[in-house]
């Protein structure tokens, strides 16, 4: 736990201190099962300790577009609950069995009446993480506005390249990537073999090797 972001700064020997002041409770959701509903109004940040969740927005219509992954000491919900928002525009989602931390949103960005020394800290750490967060959105809406298939998997493969190199493990699986990108599945299968031909990238299922 001490290696999550948000936590950074705070010493063990402040950790549960921490968790019982802002209220934190440790959930196992199952694979499919929803921790936040579109139209639900969000009041807990979330943080993944292990497995994968899926941040989706639907439609009138159900339809369900996949706006990202969150992998383990990722944050969700953060900035909806920062914002005031009374229902959610997302969904958010278990895509695999996974450990969540959930904190309560109003115990968390307030000082409380001890005045714990870590509290400045986590709220340091919360601003700098929705930033971050808000620069991440930002890259996937240029992703989608970009017309050619080739161009959109450069750029999103591109932007692993800081934590992971040329070798790269994705959070989607081909259906998935297709959704993210905003592209038919089997355009993006076929985009992707033509890329490989042509000596610009090597994959296997979700492991892409930039050339």
């Amino acid at each position: 736990m001490q290696e999550v972001t948000l936590f950074s700064g705070i010493g063990s020997d402040e950790l549960e201190a921490m968790l019982t002041c802002v209220d934190a409770t440790t959930i196992s959701p199952q694979k499919g099962d929803i921790l936040l509903y579109t139209g639900e109004k969000p009041e807990h940040v979330g943080i993944v300790l292990a497995g994968q969740l899926h941040i989706a927005q639907e439609d009138y219509d159900g339809n369900r577009t996949l706006l990202d992954a969150v992998t383990p000491g990722g944050i969700f919900a953060e900035a909806l609950c920062c914002a005031g928002i009374e229902e959610s525009p997302i969904t958010v989602m278990a895509d695999s069995n996974a450990v969540v931390l959930l904190m309560r949103f109003s115990r968390l960005l307030q000082t409380c009446s001890r005045s714990c020394s870590f509290h400045t800290r986590l709220i340091e750490n919360m601003l700098r993480l929705i930033a971050k967060n808000n620069l991440h959105l930002q890259k996937k809406m240029e992703i989608v506005s970009l017309k050619a298939i080739r161009a959109k998997v450069i750029y999103y493969l591109e932007s692993f390249i800081p934590k992971q190199g040329r070798m790269i493990t994705i959070p989607f699986n081909r259906e998935e990537l297709a959704n993210y990108l905003c592209v038919e599945r089997s355009a993006l299968s076929h985009e992707l073999a033509r890329m490989q031909k042509d000596g610009l990238i090597e994959y296997k299922k979700n492991v892409f090797t930039l050339k």
